[in-house]
């Protein structure tokens, strides 16, 4: 995979590194763009480099993936330092646990500009360069809240589950460009998100939402990503990773 260039936002620490992990270890070059932890944004990148041959590329990218012309100043950097995009992953997004009865209109806008807009403003400029070289994986990130509801809040829920409608809609469009866009759902990844700072006995409790003996991780999502990589017949769906939880 020298030749592909692939894109996670979000890609810093968590699911989203360990993406970016996956991407390196199959020879390609990619950028992570990340918000605000420098310290977190350095780690990574030094994690990702230990892991590059000499003819990969890694690109660290500061900045709001939900705004849009952040999203198209990135991209520029990222097709003048590297090339055209072949591998988009969907990862960015914010998880600020409000009801109802707590959520503020700005709290809303925020979680859906971040976890929803985001997608389709790096969906919006990869896609042409795709087209034009009949080949492209989008992958979004999604959650178990996206159709479970989750309990993190109602605009989390929906910001995830307008991933799944834009994954559905774009497999339909791009498909005959060769062009796949899958989304995964991940829950209860025991070393991303809220759950990464959680202790042991709180862990031992979560376990009971799941079917099987253990707790998801990140290596777990990696498979998924390879799986995707990997089928060119696969297009539209949506990978549930939850050990099983749907039918608890």
């Amino acid at each position: 995979m020298a030749e592909f260039i692939g894109v996670v936002t979000g890609g810093t620490r968590g699911i989203g590194l360990g993406i970016a992990e996956c991407l390196v270890k199959r020879n390609a070059s990619i950028a992570i763009t990340y918000r605000r932890d420098d310290q977190a944004a350095e780690r990574a990148y030094q994690k990702l480099s230990a892991l590059a041959h000499k003819d990969q590329k890694i690109l660290l990218l500061k900045g709001d993936a939900g705004d849009p012309d952040t999203a198209a100043r990135h991209h520029q950097a990222i097709r003048h330092e590297l090339g055209p995009v072949t591998i988009l992953v969907n990862n960015a997004g914010i998880m600020p646990s409000s009801s109802f009865d707590e959520i503020s209109i700005d709290q809303w806008k925020e979680t859906i500009r971040t976890n929803l807009d985001s997608a389709f403003y790096w969906c919006h400029c990869v896609i042409p360069e795709m087209k034009q070289l009949n080949f492209g994986r989008i992958i979004n990130i999604s959650s178990i809240a996206a159709r479970g509801g989750g309990v993190i809040g109602p605009h989390y829920a929906a910001a995830k589950a307008g991933m799944l409608g834009l994954t559905r809609y774009a497999a339909r469009e791009l498909g005959p460009h060769g062009i796949t866009i899958n989304a995964i759902a991940p829950a209860f990844i025991e070393d991303a998100g809220i759950f990464a700072d959680w202790s042991e006995a709180d862990k031992d409790k979560l376990k009971q939402k799941v079917v099987v003996p253990r707790l998801g991780n990140v290596e777990d999502i990696a498979r998924a990503i390879e799986y995707i990589l990997d089928s060119p017949f696969v297009t539209g769906v949506t990978l549930d990773i939850n050990g099983g939880a749907f039918m608890i």
